[in-house]
């Protein structure tokens, strides 16, 4: 019933070389896109590289995260889908064929095979029947004698017969590479954590989504390092990691570029570094006053003395526009607006180093360094790899493996006997034909001799 059902022409369809071919072709084109278009960008990212109108289609077709959009999963499930039909569609039909064992044999058959041999005897072959089967047994690993007519003796010998289920390993071994791909798809992630020295982490924030994931540990610097080339390129950093879990240490390693650390299958990669401020000291001045200095930790509001006022540095940019490091500072009051400024820390005497009535000017700049990890999970590539291996074996097997099959006719005739043999291969014949002449050679010398 089930395999009548799989004969019905969507199943069919499904199954046909031809969807093949046109599936492989759109997840090939759309494998290039994911080549094309960087992926894993992060919202900035994108709006910097992309116009309003281009972004939108990048978004609407998931191209900047083109492994996790819903239209190429399902190309792959589809691609699944028409290996798992083909395979229940034609494996039957295979088995059958290799279950299906002739019993008998008439010598007529073998006249119509196009590789064949055949020699006259000078007398009875019956003396040769013993000799025959010992050639048969020293050339193949097993054979079996055939019913025939009387007084002739008839044999078929084959090597390779499994080399036909072959390529449902093949199948086998893409469905296993999809697998470990959807897996991977589904419960892996890729994403970026800012980790500032001394300080730890649990939070990966994914790339090219506004989500985070939770790891279940925590991830803390103890010490981060940069050397620079005399041209002032960056020529290594390192940061020095440990492993935490509910506080405590569970693994240290130090990693580099291309130095990994990987911790219950989440791998950590030196991806980069940068400088985030820890505190800043400030003058302000009014038009007609004296001067007042202040420390302002980042982001913590410091109330202004002889005023009702309240300061913070919101942002701190270590290059604004190429005028050096600036400070992103608020001044507000309790019934007031807020304003605010960039105020350029090497530029001393800029005009715009003003928020409201007062003039600032930037003392003192603390900074810390953070080290940038890429964090990436991919629990399905030990099943994509396995998946690799065992294509290799399966196309191994089936591009150098053939089923060789032999039959051999020996019985006698009026002037004496003949000897028919014939043979054929499931592939290389060319290869084959060679065999298949050395053996006859050999048989028919084996005869002589006997």
């Amino acid at each position: 019933m089930a395999r009548n059902v799989l004969e019905k022409a969507p199943f069919s369809y499904l199954a046909s070389l031809k969807f093949t071919v046109v599936l492989l072709l759109v997840l090939a084109f759309g494998s290039l896109l994911g080549t094309l278009f960087p992926q894993g960008l992060s919202e900035h990212e994108l709006t910097s590289r992309y116009t309003p109108e281009t972004l939108r289609w990048v978004s609407f077709f998931s191209l900047h995260d083109l492994y996790h959009s819903g239209w190429f999963r399902f190309l792959m499930a589809l691609l699944a889908a028409n290996i798992i039909v083909c395979t229940l569609q034609r494996l039957p039909k295979t088995l059958n064929l290799l279950r299906r064992k002739e019993s008998a044999l008439n010598p007529e058959r073998l006249t119509k095979f196009s590789l064949r041999q055949q020699w006259s005897l000078a007398a009875d072959p019956g003396a040769q029947r013993e000799a025959v089967r010992e050639m048969l047994r020293r050339s193949f690993s097993s054979f079996r004698e055939l019913e025939t007519s009387p007084g002739a003796f008839a044999a078929v010998a084959e090597k390779g017969r499994w080399s036909v289920l072959m390529i449902y390993v093949v199948h086998m071994s893409i469905l296993v590479i999809l697998l470990g791909a959807f897996i991977g798809s589904l419960f892996g992630f890729r994403g970026m954590m800012n980790i500032p020295e001394g300080s730890a982490s649990d939070v990966v924030h994914l790339f090219g989504r506004q989500e985070a994931v939770r790891l279940p540990f925590q991830v803390r610097c103890d010490d981060f390092d940069i050397s620079f080339y005399e041209t002032g390129l960056p020529k290594e950093y390192r940061s020095d990691l440990t492993i935490l879990l509910d506080g405590r240490e569970v693994k240290r390693r130090t990693i580099r570029v291309n130095d990994p650390l990987t911790h219950e299958g989440v791998t950590f990669y030196q991806s980069s570094y940068g400088a985030f401020l820890e505190e800043a000291e400030v003058e302000l001045r009014r038009d007609a006053g004296d001067p007042v200095r202040l420390r302002l930790p980042y982001r913590q509001p410091v109330a202004l003395p002889g005023s009702n006022l309240r300061i913070q540095v919101m942002d701190f940019l270590e290059n604004f526009s190429q005028f050096g490091p600036a400070l992103g500072i608020v001044v507000w009051s309790e019934d007031g607006e807020p304003e605010g400024s960039w105020i350029l820390a090497d530029r001393p005497n800029f005009h715009g180093n003003r928020v409201g009535d007062y003039r600032i000017r930037v003392l003192e700049i603390k900074k810390g360094h953070y080290t940038g990890l890429q964090v990436k999970k991919d629990p399905g590539v030990w099943i994509v790899i396995s998946g690799f291996v065992l294509l290799l074996v399966g196309l191994t097997a089936t591009f150098y493996t053939s089923h060789r099959k032999i039959w051999l006719w020996m019985g006698p005739t009026e002037a004496g006997g003949k000897v028919l043999v014939a043979g054929k291969s499931s592939k290389n014949s060319l290869a084959f034909e060679q065999e298949f002449h050395h053996f006859c050679e050999r048989l028919r010398s084996a005869a002589e001799a006997a």
